[in-house]
Parts: structure tokens; sequence; C-alpha cells
């Protein structure tokens, strides 16, 4: 009997232990619990100001694009309007020409005509387009002035030649 007691009381001391692990490994659990809802947190307000921060170079790096975008259409408006003083008074000087001069400077004349009217809605394209759209609408605008400059000078070169 005395050793159903001892029995007895051998299996309350470890029930009772085993309660205070169960307590102990809640309370660990919590812990860790807890440590990973605050590392988590630490991580969300981490990635929140990396996307914060990107989002401002990002609109840094669109104003800039954007105001390079509006000096290259000035750049090239101002082009074009050189070209059409030019030709404005070669356009006079084409009134006084005779004969085959005058034939080829018509020609000249109009072939300027054509060449401005292409650099004109490409410059003007350039108003909407934004990103590798706006690089390739640039390009054909730039080689579009180029052209037009090459039939201003042969406009020229044919009255003066």
């Amino acid at each position: 009997m005395k050793f159903m007691h001892l029995l007895c009381i051998g299996s309350l001391l470890t029930s009772g232990l085993a309660a205070c692990d169960k307590g102990e490994d809640q309370a660990k659990a919590e812990k860790a619990r807890a440590e990973a809802a605050a590392k988590a947190a630490d991580a969300e307000r981490e990635a929140n100001e990396k996307k914060a921060e990107a989002a401002r170079e990002a609109a840094a790096i669109e104003s800039k694009a954007t105001a390079e975008r509006a000096e290259a259409r000035v750049e090239m408006q101002k082009k074009l309007a050189a070209a059409d003083r030019k030709a404005t008074d070669l356009k006079a000087r084409l009134v006084k020409a005779k004969g085959k001069v005058k034939l080829n400077a018509e020609a000249a004349s109009s072939e300027y005509d054509k060449r401005r009217a292409t650099a004109e809605r490409a410059i003007a394209g350039l108003g909407t387009a934004t990103g590798a759209a706006w690089d390739k609408l640039k390009a054909e605008a730039q080689t579009s002035i180029d052209s037009l400059d090459s039939a201003l000078t042969a406009f020229d070169n044919t009255l003066t030649g």
C-alpha cells in the first residue's frame, strides 16, 4: 500500500511538472509569435519605405524626362521656324527667277514643302508619346528635320546656282 501511495504521489508530481512544462511551452510559443509578428511588421515597414523611395525616384526621373522632352520639342520647333524663315526668303526670290532656274526652284520648293509637312507631323507626334515610343518618334522627327534641311539647301542652291 505504501508503494501505491508513493506511486500516486509520483504520478501527481509528474502531472504537475507536465502542467508546468505546458505553461512554459505556451509562454515560449507566445513569445515566438510576438517576435515573429514584430519581425513581420518591421519587414512590412521596410518594404513600404523602399516602395515609397522607389516611387519618389520614379517621379523624379519622369519629371526630368518630361522636361527633356519639352526641351527637345522646343529645339525642333526652333529649327522648323528657322527653316521657314529661310524658305520664305527663297520663295520671295523665286518669284524673280526666270527660265530653267525658275522651274528647278519651283520643284525644289515643292520638295521642301512636302518635307516640311512631314517634319511638322513628326514634331506634333512628340507631344503625346512617352518612354521608348518617344525615343523612336524623336529619332524620326530628327531625321525629318535633317531631310528638311537638305531640301532647303537644295532649294537655296537651285536659286543661287
